[in-house]
């Protein structure tokens, strides 16, 4: 089995100057990614919690990863789009012995240990560093959306990330000294699909940050720039990608590989993406954090397109396992399982249990079995993916509670083609407003939002009711409160 360890330092003897990281016109290559590492490894040795590694693509926040990794104490990336909120909540539980802030901006934290990027200036190069990373240690946590208004960290163990390193080596098909595109913030754990298996197989990782996101044009330069060969993204990037008119084969014929994860693969989106890069291997995937990212994959073909609308999620990776348990629940089990949410036992036990002696994890995702592959039918609860990022819809009514001026809220999500397009809140206020003052009223309720929730949690429109409709059982009636607004 691949050792992520392991394979820095093979790198560094057999491609010292080959570029393992980019960003822009940053650059850090393989001899520096294991010095850089080597250094800051020493210095945290110690450390009894994970590192938090703050920033946005920053080439630096894989070398705290990687440092973390060697030291044995694991890491926590934090984007610089969280909410100061947010951040604040995530160091209060972590208790981090160290912090990493590769940005130029000072954080707002009372720390005694806040490493900046000057540090790599003075750093010891020669340093030798042997790992001291173990199998069951905790690798990374990550925190995703949680349904009380409080993220979960979910841990994963080096030996599930090493067996998901080795499952991507073995699909990818492109083999070693690849270049590879990373779109995805490393807070969030797809960007993990990109990371490791690229610098196990010696290869460049090319960073797409909010920028060029935000303006296509600035991504198409770099992909005029850099020859990328294996490309890592959510669906919903992707389409966004397909309007740039010359994202064909034709144009780019070096890009041969694509991974896609995170939220539902449209059809039609894998259909178009088929006809622009005919010779391409195109995988579909699935996985939650908590079974260490992707847990299914199928490579999609034409015949696969013709057979089937919506696309399956494919087969389960060696060693998994899947089942479904009551409601068509879909559980995960196998190494691949996170080993919980970090100090938070309750919500842990919920899903989290034993079968046959081997983890498992209850989805919460609704799954079929045909021909021997799977298919993912939404959630069981009210947890929803959008533009890849997945959420509780509970944890945003809980926030927007809490803005002061809001009695109640449900949050609905809008659908087109099976896929959540944008979310709508539906909110009672504490008292009536003049209809001339709605638009100030919605634009003071974001605003009041963004101090605690990412601003792709935030509803794209604010609807003002009088009261919400109840079940039969008097219970809040979702679904017509979803009707009602889509009527």
């Amino acid at each position: 089995m691949k050792d992520i360890v392991y394979s820095l330092i093979e790198n560094e003897k057999n491609y010292p100057d080959q570029i393992a990281i980019r960003h822009n016109d940053e650059t850090i290559n393989y001899r520096e990614l294991n010095q850089y590492t080597n250094g800051l490894a020493e210095l945290i040795k110690d450390s009894q919690s994970p590192l938090i590694v703050y920033g946005h693509m920053s080439p630096y926040m894989i070398v705290g990863m990687l440092a973390s990794l060697k030291a044995g104490c694991g890491y926590v990336p934090i984007d610089v789009s969280m909410p100061e909120d947010r951040i604040s909540s995530i160091i209060e539980k972590v208790e981090p012995d160290y912090i990493l802030n590769t940005t130029e901006s000072l954080l707002d934290i009372k720390h005694n240990h806040i490493f900046d990027l000057n540090i790599f200036n003075d750093m010891d190069t020669s340093i030798k560093f042997n790992a001291l990373i173990e199998d069951k240690n905790i690798a990374y946590t990550i925190f995703t959306s949680g349904s009380t208004g409080e993220p979960k960290g979910v841990q994963i163990r080096y030996d599930s990330l090493n067996q998901f390193t080795q499952w991507m080596v073995d699909l990818n098909q492109l083999g070693e000294n690849q270049q590879w595109l990373n779109q995805a913030p490393f807070s969030f754990d797809l960007s993990v699909m990109a990371i490791y298996p690229c610098l196990a197989t010696a290869g460049t990782l090319n960073l797409v940050d909010k920028a060029m996101i935000n303006k296509p044009k600035l991504l198409n330069q770099m992909l005029e720039v850099t020859r990328i060969n294996v490309w890592v993204s959510t669906p919903s990037f992707m389409e966004m990608c397909l309007m740039l008119p010359n994202l064909s084969e034709n144009q780019y014929d070096s890009l041969k590989e694509f991974f896609f994860c995170g939220e539902i693969l449209p059809h039609r989106t894998a259909k178009t993406l088929l006809q622009r890069f005919p010779s391409a291997y195109i995988y579909n995937t699935y996985g939650p954090t908590e079974a260490t990212v992707a847990v299914t994959s199928i490579r999609i073909t034409e015949d696969i397109i013709n057979q089937y609308n919506p696309l399956p999620v494919g087969v389960p990776r060696p060693g998994t396992i899947l089942s479904l348990a009551e409601n068509d629940e879909l559980v995960i089990t196998g190494q691949c399982v996170s080993a919980g949410y970090v100090k938070d036992e309750m919500r842990t036990k919920a899903v989290f249990k034993t079968s046959n002696g081997q983890p498992s994890y209850y989805t919460g995702d609704k799954a079929t079995k045909k021909h021997e592959q799977w298919f993912i039918n939404g959630r069981i609860d009210f947890q929803v993916k959008l533009n890849g990022y997945r959420m509780e819809l509970e944890e945003i009514e809980f926030q927007l509670r809490q803005v002061n001026v809001i009695k109640e809220a449900v949050v609905v999500p809008i659908y087109k083609n099976s896929k959540v397009v944008q979310l709508q809140g539906v909110v009672i206020l504490n008292e009536e407003v003049d209809i001339d003052a709605e638009q100030a009223m919605i634009h003071n309720i974001k605003q009041a939002l963004k101090k605690s929730i990412p601003d792709y949690m935030i509803p794209k429109k604010i609807i003002f009711k009088d009261k919400f409709p109840l079940t039969a059982n008097g219970k809040l009636d979702r679904k017509q409160i979803a009707e009602d607004i889509q009527a």
